[in-house]
């Protein structure tokens, strides 16, 4: 079989050597590997490969989407986590060790297609998202993290940009509205929102109980208040696994298309500041295959 690797050299926790050992387990088993560096402006491929492994985070994995284009859905992925934070690695769960990764991928091709999580790929006008996207106080902190404040500290330089944030507190409210996931419209006001396609949020938490990367709808949360004492509130919910909309924390709707009033900026798509975006999210069509 033939694999392009792609892989980001600017991610949080590439480390070259474990690039070197995913090569080699790979070409160990009998694999034709083509390593793949990601640039900004995404990740140009072979176009001959039979799968494609992303070696990096939720936003090398959304570069290696839009990359693949109308062959998203055809060619299918597999993900070797190295970046800040892995919310799709760690949902479909994927091994971080190259010999254990290289074992479970080709197992799972052994098995064949059937056995592979299907994942309804949404977008942001033209932009994939493969996790989540926020627009709010968090969205104003990531604009604020650098790629080396990433390289040095890894997922904590989040926790250091919303720590700067708490001195700047951005507070702008957006009109919202779109369709859920029986059909029924929406409207809502908000100051912070999140579309969480994915089980998991920020690492390891789960803000819907609804979300799952196999679902063919979104997690809408949206605040209709974002202060600091408010986010507090909703991160430990979070970090202690309690309902946030029960508790009066946020309202969560399961949504298929979401559409905002303008362009709010900035926005963070796959832990990435995004300076421009569109207006709205809405199903693409395209279904994602995770070899796992």
């Amino acid at each position: 079989m033939k694999i392009d690797l792609v892989y980001n050299p600017a991610a949080g926790n590439f480390r070259q050597a474990r690039l070197d050992a995913l090569i080699a387990a790979f070409s160990a088993r009998g694999a034709a590997v083509t390593p793949v560096a990601s640039q900004i402006g995404g990740a140009w491929l072979s176009g001959e490969a039979d799968m494609v492994c992303v070696h990096g985070g939720d936003g090398t994995l959304r570069d290696t989407v839009q990359a693949l284009g109308e062959n998203a859905g055809r060619v299918p992925l597999a993900i070797a986590p190295s970046g800040t934070i892995n919310l799709v690695a760690r949902e479909l769960g994927y091994a971080r060790n190259p010999e254990r990764l290289v074992e479970q991928v080709l197992a799972a091709w052994e098995r064949g297609p059937e056995s592979w999580v299907r994942a309804p790929l949404y977008r942001l006008g033209e932009m994939p998202v493969v996790a989540c996207l926020s627009i709010g106080p968090d969205s104003h902190a990531v604009a604020q993290v650098s790629g080396a404040l990433k390289k040095r500290l890894g997922r904590y330089a989040y926790v250091v940009a919303i720590m700067r944030q708490l001195r700047r507190w951005p507070r702008e409210t957006m009109a919202i509205s779109g369709e859920l996931a029986d059909g029924t419209p929406f409207s809502c006001e908000a100051e912070a929102a999140i579309a969480s396609h994915g089980a998991l949020y920020a690492g390891p938490f789960r803000l819907s109980q609804r979300a799952a990367l196999a679902a063919d709808s979104v997690e809408l949360i949206t605040l209709r208040r974002s202060t600091r004492l408010g986010a507090l509130a909703l991160s430990g919910a979070a970090m202690l696994r309690l309902p946030l909309d029960r508790l009066g924390l946020a309202e969560i709707r399961t949504v298929r298309r979401v559409v905002f009033d303008r362009c709010v900026s900035p926005v963070q798509v796959d832990g990435d500041h995004i300076p421009d975006c569109a207006y709205a999210i809405g199903p693409s069509g395209t279904v994602l295959q995770y070899v796992i």
